[in-house]
């Protein structure tokens, strides 16, 4: 399991346990730079919970009624013409499921500026026969953001994290299922001094793969500088 990955289940566990404490929704936030694997990792995790839904926020405007289909089709509760009527439509589901979702918002540094939709995943979190939770995925920007654009739904989270870049398990792992031979502690002294990413790194790997050469310094470097990194 890649270091983005364990740190994601490891925050879902967290919010349920919390949750279930404080008998109210909570909500977290993890960010890191682009190439961690947020949302490679996210997709692969909600398949294995039946209460974790993945939404990817698209750029741009975003109205209510849109918000409520992203909700819905990520529920695969159905929509409606209607905000009205696909929020009666996720209300139903929940009610035949019995479940209290966790989404999983990614590039939420999209939102965490307009006050109407954090009004809305707000007024979705309260309503007791939703009972939302949400955690929060984005990158850099996302600390600067919550400094700027305070909202009371900040006060209901109760996990913020930096996620790394890259860690030593994290190369370990990559190299394991992409069956190349590798010096882990070199790759990952090289990928942080040169700021590499998990995505980095597997690219790496994966040309080492294709070229049967084992993952050492030497032509770790050589294949680097091959792919302008």
């Amino acid at each position: 399991m890649i270091h983005t990955e364990e740190m994601i289940v490891n925050t879902i566990s967290a919010l349920k346990r919390i949750r279930e404490e404080q008998k109210s929704p909570v909500h977290a936030i993890l960010y890191g730079s682009w190439g961690t694997g947020k949302t490679f990792s996210s997709q692969k995790i909600v398949s294995h919970y039946d209460d974790v839904f993945y939404i990817k926020i698209p750029d741009g405007d975003i109205s209510k009624g849109r918000l409520y289909r992203l909700i819905g089709l990520a529920l695969r509760s159905g929509v409606r013409h209607t905000w009205e009527g696909t929020l009666n439509m996720i209300k139903y589901h929940l009610d035949y499921l019995k479940i209290k979702p966790i989404f999983i918002l990614d590039e939420s540094q999209r939102i965490l500026t307009k006050y109407h939709i954090l009004n809305e995943l707000k007024d979705l979190s309260e309503d007791l026969e939703l009972n939302f939770s949400y955690l929060f995925l984005g990158d850099h920007t996302i600390p600067r953001i919550l400094a700027t654009h305070p909202h009371s739904i900040y006060k209901r989270i109760v996990i913020t994290r930096e996620l790394q870049p890259i860690t030593e398990s994290t190369i370990d792992t990559l190299a394991k299922e992409l069956r190349v031979e590798a010096d882990v502690k070199e790759v990952f002294e090289m990928a942080k001094r040169k700021g590499w990413t998990t995505i980095d790194v597997a690219f790496i790997l994966q040309t080492c793969r294709q070229a049967k050469q084992p993952a050492k310094k030497d032509t770790v470097e050589k294949i680097a500088v091959a792919l302008g990194r």
